[in-house]
């Protein structure tokens, strides 16, 4: 009886001070889980605690390059070199009650020992560059992206040697307006003409690059038109681009595009010898993408440029084959041919690519 009632005792003693113990604790937070935000599409995820969804990607890329002539922006004269190039992008959206309110950025850090070329082939020694970076709210759009002029690009990947010859504006700092409806879209920029242009502006200058675009949407087929209008030192500059896009079916695309103008709007602003803004220029160019299966394709462009003022003409062709043995990753074969005033010149590359 004595031992039954000791062990009663024990008993009602842990118990208190274990209840004591357990009061003294304190009580976990919940854990907030990141959630998938559906309404912008694959990828958003919702930061926690707003109302605000996240896409966070990019890619890491190496280079393998040969060149038939030396790079005028090459600090060597060998006919190859490697570079890798590492992108981060980020975009976050969110709805108010004027429409989508977006902030973007990408950032691009290329090693090559040799001094990189930008966008437009003017020589640069930056490391990392800031590809693009915007707000976004309603109907209005301010940063750093591409020109509204044009809005299109090509399938094949340009590595050097311009094998996209054809009306090609840098990206810029600018202000823009677009408006939507159904398949019809309208958009009015505004943009700094520095990066475009360069010394081509008057030493002394007023007048922004104005341009615009129409772009519109079938079942399988899209395009745009726009137009632009700047102040060179040269006289007032002028351009209108149009592209068409066919989406045949699911393995075979097609790009074509046709641009008339000055020759800083058709030949990527760089008017050359003998320009005159009462000669007008031309260019034209198609790109092809076929996919033999979900793991191979080929990619092809053709371009040609007449420069107004009777300057020297270019034609090129680039192509790439493309393997994708798996999801996010790419082998990539390409190689380009451009021939200006009877000179011709080549370029090759090796790469492989991770996207994620």
């Amino acid at each position: 009886m004595k031992l039954k009632t000791l062990l009663l005792a024990s008993s009602a003693t842990f118990a208190v001070v274990g209840g004591a113990q357990a009061a003294d604790l304190s009580v976990a937070e919940p854990v907030e889980y990141v959630k998938a935000c559906a309404a912008f599409g694959a990828g958003f995820y919702y930061i926690p605690g707003t109302d605000t969804c996240l896409h966070v990607y990019g890619h890491v890329e190496f280079d393998a390059n040969f060149f038939g002539l030396k790079q005028t922006y090459s600090t060597h004269s060998a006919s190859w070199d490697f570079t890798t190039t590492g992108e981060a992008n980020f975009d976050a959206k969110s709805m108010t009650d004027v429409g989508l309110l977006e902030g973007a950025i990408g950032i691009v850090a290329t090693d090559n020992l040799a001094a990189a070329a930008d966008e437009s082939g003017v020589p640069s020694n930056e490391l990392f560059t800031l590809d693009y970076a915007y707000l976004k709210l309603g109907a209005l759009q301010a940063g750093h992206w591409g020109s509204t002029f044009n809005p299109g690009g090509s399938y094949v990947d340009d590595f050097g040697l311009a094998n996209e010859i054809k009306s090609s504006l840098s990206d810029s700092n600018h202000i823009a307006l677009s408006f939507k409806a159904a398949s019809v879209g309208l958009a009015l920029g505004i943009e700094d003409p520095r990066e475009s242009f360069g010394t081509s502006l008057p030493t002394s200058y007023s007048l922004p690059l104005i341009d615009g675009n129409i772009t519109w949407a079938g079942t399988h087929w899209s395009g745009f038109l726009s137009g632009g209008f700047t102040q060179l030192a040269l006289g007032n500059s002028w351009g209108i681009d149009g592209q068409l896009t066919f989406d045949f079916d699911a393995n075979n695309h097609l790009i074509v595009n046709g641009a008339y103008g000055d020759n800083a709007f058709i030949g990527g602003g760089l008017p050359t010898t003998g320009y005159s803004p009462a000669n007008n220029g031309w260019s034209a160019f198609a790109s092809l993408r076929h996919s033999f299966a979900t793991t191979l394709r080929t990619d092809w462009d053709f371009s040609y440029l007449q420069p107004s003022g009777g300057g020297a003409s270019t034609t090129a062709i680039g192509g790439d084959l493309v393997w994708l043995p798996y999801a996010g990753f790419r082998a990539k074969l390409g190689g380009v041919w451009a021939q200006t005033s009877g000179t011709s010149s080549w370029g090759a590359q090796v790469a492989l690519r991770r996207d994620w």
